[in-house]
């Protein structure tokens, strides 16, 4: 049961994120700002930091904002509510069958993802993603406010119907090792016959690579084992 949660874990993120980065976006481009997290939050954040934030936010009395956490899963999800807006923090963390391949060091802390991440067990979830959602405004006004601030998209792309699709901005230094930054992608959606958004997707260049790395080598120790169970 829990190999087949943690192949469902895996093939959940991969599909959404392959979905989302084709191969078009891995070119080099020069961009004026960098994406390293979201308002307060930076990637690689521990669900346990940010959760602590919020709440520290949602009962303090000199706030002006309205915060509810409306819903959490540990390590997998925060829902925030912040004055009307939706926002759905994404963790990460490695899943239990990748132990056996590449087992945390006893006695030493988790790495800092952005650093060595690719080759460390990651006990406790990262944040490598937050997806806002909010009620229908204009398209145009939404990439209008993002392009102020980032620069025209990298890629657009519209649908059969000439209306839905999304915009994609690669605000990520790839001469930095590992890459360092982000992808923002404004979704797009008919609504009398013409483009509306409700929903922006914001996520980790580097802890993608590492999701995606992950994929692989979970796969690996799966057919590993189902090979040594076969042929004893």
């Amino acid at each position: 049961m829990e190999r087949l949660s943690d192949k469902n874990y895996m093939k959940k993120y991969l599909l959404f994120l392959l979905f989302c980065f084709p191969g078009y976006l891995f070119s080099q481009t020069e961009m004026p700002n960098t994406l390293d997290g979201f308002a307060e939050a930076s990637w690689g954040m521990t669900f346990e930091s940010i959760r602590e934030k919020f709440l520290s936010m949602a009962t303090n009395p000199d706030s002006k904002e309205k915060i509810e956490i409306l819903n959490e899963k540990k390590d997998v999800s925060l829902l925030i509510r912040r004055n009307g807006i939706l926002y759905l923090y994404r963790f990460y963390k490695t899943p239990e069958l990748l132990k056996e391949v590449r087992p945390k060091r006893e006695g030493q802390p988790e790495a800092d993802p952005a650093i060595e991440g690719q080759t460390e067990f990651r006990e406790n979830g990262i944040l490598f993603s937050v997806g806002v959602t909010f009620n229908l405004v204009p398209t145009d006004k939404i990439k209008e406010k993002l392009e102020k601030k980032y620069g025209k998209p990298r890629k657009e792309s519209i649908g059969d119907d000439k209306v839905s699709g999304a915009a994609i901005w690669e605000l990520v230094e790839r001469r930095e090792n590992p890459p360092r930054g982000g992808f923002a992608v404004v979704w797009r959606e008919g609504y009398k016959k013409l483009p509306y958004t409700r929903r922006i997707d914001y996520f980790s260049a580097n802890l993608r690579d590492i999701i995606a790395k992950d994929y692989v080598d979970f796969f690996s120790v799966q057919e590993t084992k189902t090979l040594r169970d076969l042929i004893p």
